[in-house]
């Protein structure tokens, strides 16, 4: 199954270079459009005529960064995995980008891990290791559209809950468990915990239960 890529550099050089070294790497990877301008690679991917499976985009770029590209599209959509690449230290970008929806992360010079991170991210899977937290490509989506609509709400006034949030705490109180509550809702266990964590703050909850009786008082369900 061909998997059509995106690709996004600033460096007319390395773009170039990039583009024929990741059409190497396996038979399946088309290279469908290469740009060195993130504002274009943002309006290709939420084109369903120009949408790759996959953006590589490098992190470091003049006109809109690498995790700024990759929030714009991950708000709007699950059906493009994102892979950012750089030729710095990864750790100077990876967390930034799992909050921003990429899937991975990968040095320039990884080759076989750059054609990994493609392979998973065609699926809309995460590529990990010991120190790094990404999701899937679906659940990133889910947090980042519901963490945008409570943004909505809070410039209407107030700290609301988000629909999202507000189901999690009303599942944990009809004693549904954590994994019971990630299958009702789609998304994977970590995704419900940062709806949790996310309640909790915006209550100024210390716990669980003490989140539950704020609502109750407040009668959000």
């Amino acid at each position: 199954m061909a998997i059509r890529i995106g690709l996004v550099d600033n460096d007319p050089y390395a773009l170039k270079m990039l583009g024929m070294m990741i059409a190497r790497l396996d038979p399946d990877f088309q290279v469908a459009w290469t740009t060195e301008l993130g504002a274009v690679a943002i309006s290709r991917c939420l084109s369903p005529a120009k949408r790759p499976d996959v953006l590589v985009t490098d992190m470091s770029m003049r006109d809109v960064s690498g995790t700024d590209v990759c929030h714009a599209i991950r708000v709007k959509t699950p059906a493009v995995g994102l892979v950012g690449i750089t030729s710095y230290a990864i750790g100077a970008f990876r967390d930034e980008a799992a909050r921003c929806g990429a899937q991975a992360i990968v040095g320039k010079t990884d080759l076989a891990g750059l054609a990994e991170a493609i392979r998973r991210a065609a699926q809309g899977l995460a590529t990990n290791d010991e120190t790094s937290v990404f999701l899937d490509a679906a659940d990133a989506h889910v947090l980042l559209e519901d963490a945008a609509l409570a943004g909505a709400e809070d410039a209407r006034g107030g700290r609301a809950l988000s629909a999202k949030e507000r189901e999690t705490l009303r599942r944990y109180a009809e004693g549904d468990t954590t994994r019971q509550i990630a299958a009702a809702m789609g998304v994977g266990v970590p995704t419900v915990a940062t709806f949790e964590r996310r309640a909790l703050a915006k209550l100024g909850a210390k716990s669980r239960a003490h989140a539950i009786s704020i609502c109750v008082r407040r009668h959000e369900f």
